[in-house]
């Protein structure tokens, strides 16, 4: 059943919470691989709070993967994108969670 969080509806539940906690993603995973920046979700989960006040359903579906992943190179990044999951949304989302179907008109082609 899906919630108002999942057809994009509902407010962020803690935007600020979530900035602090993509500072710290950003600290731990940005030289996590070389010649690979594993911040880059934190990144532009920043740029578009920033520039919406809300992310784009591609940016949260990468968040999900990232609260939901199981690859060993990653693991120190899962507790952190789980926060950054709980301060949005208020729950830890899964690579299965349906994107939000409604979402501010003009940002989905931003980037």
């Amino acid at each position: 059943m899906l919630d108002a969080t999942d057809q994009g509806t509902t407010a962020l539940k803690d935007p600020n919470k979530a900035r602090q906690e993509c500072k710290k993603f950003i600290a731990l995973m940005e030289n996590n691989r070389p010649n690979c920046d594993d911040a880059g979700v934190a990144r532009r989960i920043l740029a578009e709070l920033d520039l919406y006040g809300d992310i784009k359903p591609a940016t949260r579906y990468r968040l999900s993967t990232w609260c939901d992943t199981t690859g060993a190179l990653y693991q120190r990044g899962v507790p952190i994108a789980q926060e950054i999951s709980r301060a949005l949304y208020g729950r830890v989302l899964r690579r299965d969670s349906p994107p939000p179907t409604a979402w501010r008109r003009g940002c989905l082609n931003a980037y």
